[in-house]
């Protein structure tokens, strides 16, 4: 350790526990004007949308509940606009990683006008965007705890992320009562990204110590809460998922994700698989690579996921989803999605090379 050097930081305030939402009134007493991000069904479901009118009824609020799946550039330049002609002083997203990005996005064309795409490539934006409570109602991004954010380019099925340093929510109110609405499915889905999250953080060329150490808690988190007896419905189970995804949303604003994101948003753009579906689907395949290339950290891996039994292709199947890749992507398509996969700036954290041909070679085969 004498000769490790590493750097931590998270600006964002978390606030966790059942009820903190009610903390929100409190961290928007100095704005009047407040915009509302969230998608089309998430402030009903959860009972947002009447405690928003209810605790902020001193507030003028105005509501953009428009955001899609994988929100799109256009999505985002409506809301943008929205909130800027609302004259919004401070944005409060409710919803899963895609209300979440999206709010960091508008947040940020809400104060820097110039052409958003060439914006996001630059990855700066000189003014300071403005200030955003995260609210998750799902337990996979871990979106809340970091910087990032990804957006869909619909017209090259592509995603844009960004990662600048003013991005970062202000605030994030964990509260695993706004998660009970949610299907099995989905919490499995959502769960299983932030175990993939976590896993390659810990893998990452960019981890370190610390970020080890917040990825190995949550990873065992995530695995004993998704082997346990108790349905991961429960409120129990619920509180657990959430918590283990914020942990693995800081852990990932250091080290970055993996060839594993890569691959899966091949799946989720040209297959419409759910993201966190998309990742653990190809999680068997990326485990043997990693074993394939003998990486130190793949061995600790495989004894939590012995030590919990955990059977990925067991949550595969409770996903609808073949266990297969090749029922999802043609063998004549391969080759396309590992192209994809390495051109794609996640892949440079992947901690052994990443040649076209060993990648190929894994996925052609079942596991």
């Amino acid at each position: 350790m004498l000769n490790t050097h590493f750097h931590f930081h998270s600006p964002v305030k978390a606030h966790f526990g059942s009820g903190s939402r009610s903390l929100l009134p409190e961290l928007m007493k100095s704005y009047a004007r407040i915009g509302i991000i969230s998608g089309k069904s998430s402030l009903d479901t959860t009972g947002m949308r009447s405690f928003l009118k209810k605790e902020l009824h001193d507030k003028e609020l105005s509501f953009f509940c428009a955001i899609e799946p994988n929100p799109s550039i256009a999505t985002v330049v409506q809301g943008g606009n929205f909130i800027n002609d609302q004259s919004c002083q401070a944005i409060v997203a409710v919803g899963g990683g895609s209300a979440l990005d999206a709010a960091k996005a508008i947040a940020a064309l809400c104060t820097n006008r110039d052409d958003f795409h060439q914006l996001i490539k630059q990855n700066v934006f000189p003014e300071q965007p403005l200030p955003v409570v995260a609210i998750p109602t799902t337990c996979g991004t871990g979106s809340e705890m970091n910087h990032y954010a990804i957006i869909t380019d619909t017209a090259h099925r592509d995603k844009l992320n960004f990662s600048a340093e003013n991005t970062f929510p202000s605030h994030a109110l964990l509260d695993p009562e706004l998660l009970r609405s949610l299907s099995k499915n989905l919490i499995l889905a959502t769960a299983c990204d932030a175990l993939t999250h976590a896993l390659e953080g810990f893998i990452s060329k960019r981890a370190n110590p610390f970020s080890d150490t917040l990825a190995l808690h949550a990873m065992e988190r995530l695995i004993a809460t998704l082997t346990s007896r108790q349905a991961p419905e429960a409120d129990d189970s619920l509180a657990s998922f959430l918590y283990a995804s914020s942990l693995a949303g800081a852990v990932i604003l250091h080290t970055g994700t993996t060839l594993l994101h890569s691959l899966g948003y091949y799946l989720t753009n040209h297959k419409n698989i759910h993201h966190g579906t998309a990742n653990v689907i190809l999680l068997p395949y990326f485990l043997k690579m990693l074993s394939a290339h003998n990486v130190a950290k793949h061995e600790h891996i495989a004894s939590l996921f012995d030590r919990y039994d955990l059977r990925l292709d067991s949550i595969i199947t409770a996903l609808g989803c073949p266990s297969c890749l090749q029922d999802i992507v043609p063998d004549d398509e391969l080759e396309t999605m590992v192209a994809y996969a390495i051109a794609n700036k996640n892949a440079l954290s992947t901690p052994f090379p990443v040649e076209k041909r060993d990648v190929l070679d894994i996925l052609s085969h079942p596991v």
